[in-house]
């Protein structure tokens, strides 16, 4: 026996309730394929364009800055090349600083910022990272004879950082560590020479930043120098920065510095600006992790 169909009729209130879901679902349907019309990965435009837009700071040698002939210069603008030579691109270099940097990468106003930045959990909420390509720690430059020659000694005293860094950060937190906490006075800085002038009239005790660039400015100022104390107060490792949820883009920056490391031109750079006879040497401290290119 044939049961009979039952179909359902929706008036008033269920009616309306239909009308809207369907309304609301058509929209979100809407949205989303909107939103995915937008989600073209970074390295398609590159490869079209074949231009690879890279955001450097011009005020952090040995890292990156500008000669006295306007040509940059530094070991992060020859990774850049280098990357951009991997993928079959030219560079073209956009000024960032280090308040701009992560902002250039999110707006879209570069494709990708390579400008001596250590991984940090706040920035990769923000960003994304490569692999880690460079290696090193961050310390003081100070006063020649001023007594400052370990760690401790800057206990309690003025320092200066630079604005948007992360070296303030990472002093803060050596000495909550070790047992000091709240025990500093630290004045940001926006300007790299004026932060060396105040190490040099003693308006600061010592000015907290990265090993390198504390070297460089060693070398040009005789009456300053490095905090004695070896390793620092906060390790550093840097990626190349690129806006997030783009996988494509990440890998192919992540497969260029493994192809830069295995065909030796890393260690090429490397050496050119850190190696024993360059003018701020640095062991090399870490190594680019090369991936199995099957299975």
């Amino acid at each position: 026996m044939k049961l009979p169909i039952r179909r359902a009729v929706l008036r008033g209130p269920l009616l309306m309730l239909a009308v809207v879901t369907l309304i609301a679902t058509s929209a979100c349907q809407s949205s989303a394929g909107a939103a995915n019309e937008g989600t073209a990965s970074i390295l398609d435009r590159v490869e079209r364009d074949k231009v690879m837009k890279v955001g450097i700071r011009a005020d952090h040698a040995p890292h990156s800055s500008v000669n006295e002939k306007g040509e940059w210069t530094g070991f992060d603008v020859d990774i850049a090349n280098a990357i951009a030579k991997q993928l079959g691109v030219r560079l073209e270099i956009v000024t960032v600083t280090e308040l701009t940097r992560i902002s250039f990468t999110k707006d879209g106003k570069i494709d990708a910022a390579i400008t001596s930045i250590s991984k940090t959990w706040d920035r990769a909420r923000e960003v994304a990272f490569s692999d880690t390509y460079f290696w090193s720690y961050q310390t003081f430059l100070v006063k020649k004879g001023s007594g400052m020659n370990t760690l401790r000694d800057m206990v309690g005293k003025k320092i200066a950082a630079d604005r948007g860094g992360n070296a303030d950060d990472n002093w803060l937190a050596w000495l909550k560590r070790n047992g000091f906490e709240g025990q500093a006075e630290v004045e940001q800085f926006g300007d790299k020479q004026a932060a060396v002038a105040a190490v040099r009239n003693g308006t600061v005790m010592g000015y907290a930043m990265d090993y390198e660039p504390v070297m460089k400015h060693v070398k040009a100022n005789p009456e300053l120098e490095a905090l004695k104390e070896p390793g620092g107060f906060g390790p550093k490792y840097d990626g190349v920065v690129v806006r997030q949820n783009d996988t494509k883009w990440l890998n192919a920056i992540n497969f260029a510095l493994q192809e830069i490391a295995e065909s030796g031109e890393y260690d090429r750079i490397y050496q050119k600006w850190y190696g024993p006879q360059a003018d701020t040497p640095l062991p090399l401290q870490g190594k680019i992790t090369v991936w199995p290119r099957n299975g």
